[in-house]
């Protein structure tokens, strides 16, 4: 990038992201090896859906397969569990 404030967004952003999987992994998915990020995509980010309307609540419909069905419910509810490490207030705002 040309400019140098350019630059340093982009930087940030992409360390933002890093530290947010990095959270992910370590909060979300506990395990012990540190997976690569093309693994993670594949395993829990692309997975085809499609959402459908039954009455009132709209229903998540995934494709996956009934073994792997049960570990992403496991995610779901390992969310549930989960407090952020840092306090977020609204005081000086």
């Amino acid at each position: 990038m040309e400019d140098f404030f350019a630059t340093e967004a982009a930087l940030n952003f992409v360390m933002m992201g890093y530290n947010l999987m990095s959270l992910f992994r370590q909060a979300i998915l506990g395990t012990k090896t540190q997976q690569q990020l093309k693994t993670l995509c594949y395993k829990v980010f692309a997975i085809g859906s499609y959402i459908t309307k039954n009455g009132n609540p709209p229903i998540l419909k995934l494709s996956l397969a009934m073994k792997r069905r049960n570990w992403f419910e496991g995610l779901w509810s390992t969310t549930n569990l989960f407090s952020w490490p840092f306090v977020v207030s609204n005081e000086n705002f």
